[in-house]
């Protein structure tokens, strides 16, 4: 058995826990090759964090709602409109407490373990804290607190099963276990799947992985399957997603895609592919495609730019002292495409009839070409 744990930062990057790493996870727990641990710190940390977003999106729609309220419209739409922000009020609490059971649920699905705080934990934590020891990096420093008691329940859990796996993008984390033997750590769910360890698991299942691979790779040379379904979804995946350039005169250097043109180049990466287990395959890809963005840029900056250097974007009244400002920027897009198939009793020599579903799986950079 394989004892795993994920920092709150490996779920707060994928809340759903949709993407194809999740997926593997979920199966290796289902077939209790794995057992993921999540400590109550992890949990409410997430728990807390996604309630906090979800708050922030309801106060939005009620804004909204009542800022249409105010508008010239018939009684009956405004009658409509005020049922509905009641509806919308009414109904908080119960969608707060959904949001926190999402994981929870989730947890007893894959039979994952929950743990509470316990005393044992809770006084080596605050020791850490007084003290200034790992995962604190000088003492008293408050905001270090829950890395402190994640560090603990890692610690305890590592006791009473032997080898454990930490997956946390959090370096004060993954620092404090570098002389620790028995507690192996990674970067992130991906790096944790792809490892020899969690592909050997994967592959005991399949046993034909590598004739799968290599009839994927020859069916793409010829149809362009995978290449074609990128290039006409790849736009609506990445609208309204934002980027960060320091050429791009916002105050925070960043610019949300409002629109797409055609793909220029895709390039897929067959040595990286991954099998994720139940006939599911990532191949990583990247692209560059051009694409319609706006930012907000301040409007005495906006006075100061050169036609020689840079063409003025177009721009829109946003307030007294801004512009929202819309330009074209060529871009390099990395992500991950999944391809998933029917292997019950599949001809290698006929695959195309047993693909059941082509997905852009995740996003993983955007960046101005």
């Amino acid at each position: 058995m394989i004892h795993v744990i994920l920092d709150t930062n490996i779920y707060r990057k994928n809340p759903n826990r949709e993407n194809l790493d999740f997926k593997a996870l979920e199966e290796l727990a289902k077939a209790n090759s794995i057992r993921l641990h999540i400590p109550y710190v992890v949990l409410r940390e997430f728990q807390t964090q996604q309630k906090e977003i979800y708050l922030k999106a309801h106060s939005k729609v009620i804004s909204g709602l009542s800022k249409l309220s105010e508008k010239q419209l018939n009684t009956d739409i405004l009658n409509k409109l005020e049922i509905l922000k009641d509806l919308l009020e009414d109904e908080l609490e119960n969608t707060l407490s959904n949001t926190e059971n999402q994981i929870t649920n989730w947890a007893n699905n894959i039979g994952a373990n929950l743990y509470p705080l316990c005393l044992e934990q809770a006084n080596a934590a605050l020791e850490a804290y007084f003290q200034g020891t790992p995962p604190l990096k000088s003492i008293k420093k408050r905001e270090d607190i829950p890395d402190s008691f994640i560090v603990q329940s890692i610690f305890k859990l590592n006791k009473e099963n032997n080898d454990i796996h930490v997956v946390s993008g959090d370096n004060k984390i993954k620092d404090t276990f570098s002389n620790e033997g028995e507690i192996t750590t990674y970067n992130s769910l991906s790096d944790f799947i792809k490892s020899d360890l969690i592909q050997a698991e994967l592959k005991d299942t399949d046993f034909i992985i590598s004739q799968l691979i290599e009839a994927i790779r020859q069916h793409e040379k010829k149809c362009r399957e995978i290449t074609n379904f990128i290039s006409n979804n790849i736009g609506e995946t990445i609208m309204w997603k934002t980027f960060t350039d320091q050429s791009i005169p916002d105050d925070n250097n960043e610019a949300t895609i409002s629109g797409y043109e055609e793909v220029e180049h895709i390039d897929l990466d067959f040595s990286e592919i991954r099998y994720y287990g139940n006939g599911q395959f990532g191949i990583p890809f990247n692209l560059t495609i051009t694409v319609s963005a706006y930012y907000y840029i301040f409007k005495s900056d906006y006075y100061m730019i050169s036609d020689e250097e840079h063409a003025p974007p177009s721009v829109t009244d946003h307030n007294d002292h801004y512009f929202e400002a819309e330009d074209e920027f060529k871009l390099n897009v990395v992500g991950l495409a999944s391809i998933s198939l029917n292997i019950n009793n599949i001809n290698l020599e006929n695959i195309s009839e047993y693909i059941t579903k082509y997905n852009i799986d995740e996003i993983t950079d955007i960046e101005k070409y």
